[in-house]
């Protein structure tokens, strides 16, 4: 019974070395793929960081790109402002020059009534553009105040009646008559394309009404139709025009018999 027993001993503390060594073996193994393990989560904690620190700097260079997109729109915008209001300024300055040529234009333009070439020339400056025949001598009208040196259109009128407007200021009070227009028969008596001046000098073309053309006072160049209408295209309110009457040939004595 001693010698099974001790034998049973034996057996178990062989068994409990074998146990012990797998344990320590295992142990061992255990302790290599903790520090594995541990390497691996150094690794990946150090890889965390260049991710974040990567991260940060995508975050800085994007709010860094926004902030440039914005600053490219804003500069976009005032550029394209500032192209517009140049644009603007541009137009208005060639309205301007278009202006102030038209304004230069009517203020070199003036007409020249010649008797003795029985022509108006339009002139603009000392250059003579067009030339209108007329039926020279000027003539006269119903006792009409003889034509001065110079005269102005005061003006223009595509069809109009000799009967003008009165304005009238008396006792502080101002009093408008209108002209006597409709079925008043005088109405035919200038035709058209009619050009008034502040003289008694009208140009207008063919009157359909002969007898009431000369029973009204006025002086008339006697235009044709298609003479009016240039003269109405070509002239301007505020036109001079310069009248010059033929000379007069100085006839020569009879001799004496």
């Amino acid at each position: 019974m001693k010698g099974l027993t001790a034998q049973k001993a034996l057996f178990f503390c062989a068994a409990g070395a074998c146990l012990l060594a797998l344990l320590w073996l295992a142990g061992g193994r255990l302790r290599s793929g903790l520090a594995g393990v541990r390497a691996e989560l150094s690794q990946a904690e150090a890889d965390l960081a260049v991710s974040m620190e990567a991260t940060a700097r995508l975050r800085e260079t994007n709010e860094l790109r926004a902030r440039d997109i914005e600053n490219y729109k804003k500069t976009l915008s005032a550029m394209a402002g500032s192209k517009k209001n140049a644009y603007q300024a541009g137009l208005s300055l060639q309205e301007e020059k278009r202006l102030l040529e038209k304004q230069l234009e009517i203020m070199k333009t003036w007409l020249e009534i010649s008797e003795e070439d029985g022509k108006i020339r339009l002139m603009r400056g000392d250059q003579s553009l067009k030339d209108f025949k007329f039926s020279a001598p000027v003539r006269l009208y119903a006792s009409a105040v003889p034509m001065p040196g110079s005269t102005r259109v005061v003006s223009k009128e595509r069809f109009a009646n000799p009967e003008r407007g009165k304005v009238e200021q008396k006792d502080g009070q101002l009093t408008w008559e209108p002209p006597q227009v409709g079925s008043d028969p005088r109405s035919g008596a200038l035709g058209e394309y009619v050009i008034f001046t502040d003289g008694p000098l009208i140009l207008h073309g063919p009157p359909p009404g002969k007898k009431l053309h000369e029973a009204y006072p006025h002086t008339c160049a006697n235009l044709t139709a298609a003479a009016a209408k240039r003269l109405y295209d070509s002239t301007f309110v505020g036109t001079r025009i310069l009248y010059r009457k033929a000379r007069k040939t100085a006839v020569p004595p009879t001799a004496k018999k």
